[in-house]
């Protein structure tokens, strides 16, 4: 089985119970076909970088699942006769480069850098080692003396 991920963009008319029905029909689809639901995200309505079929927004579906591609196959035609998908992106994820993720732990871990939590603040710190090798490797003032330019012009 592999690992894949799609992202739907669902029109942004339709009720947001509606869509998150979509969202889970496609996700049944998936499961019946022995496929495994890894990660599911709800971005919620977003505003689009050029209209698409008229709209100017979109609300957002994240997916990720381990599957084989007969799945895939299925999935990407009912995409296409769906008319509440506006737009769809089905692609592989190499596990062994990525690991997937929730946004949720990406936020966390950012709320704490910027708060300033001694867990992350220690880990980005620079070490001792570290730091005295780059003390010993910094010139002082008197070990070079600025040098001296040239006043006299060659005639």
């Amino acid at each position: 089985m592999n690992l894949y991920e799609t992202v739907l963009l669902v029109n942004p008319e339709l009720p947001l119970k509606d869509a998150q029905e979509l969202s889970e029909k496609y996700q049944e689809l998936i499961k019946k076909q022995n496929g495994e639901i890894v990660n599911t995200e709800a971005w919620g309505k977003l505003r689009l970088a050029y209209e698409v079929e008229g709209h100017k927004e979109g609300l957002y579906f994240l997916i990720q699942f381990k599957s084989d591609t007969p799945v895939l196959q299925e999935l990407e035609k009912r995409f296409k006769y769906d008319d509440n998908v506006l737009r769809q992106a089905l692609v592989r994820i190499d596990g062994k480069k990525f690991k997937l993720k929730k946004k949720s732990d990406e936020k966390e871990k950012k709320e704490r850098a910027r708060k300033g939590s001694p867990k992350d603040t220690e880990e980005n710190a620079p070490k001792e080692e570290n730091v005295e090798a780059a003390e010993e490797k910094t010139p002082t003032a008197e070990e070079n003396p600025p040098k001296e330019e040239n006043t006299k012009e060659k005639e």
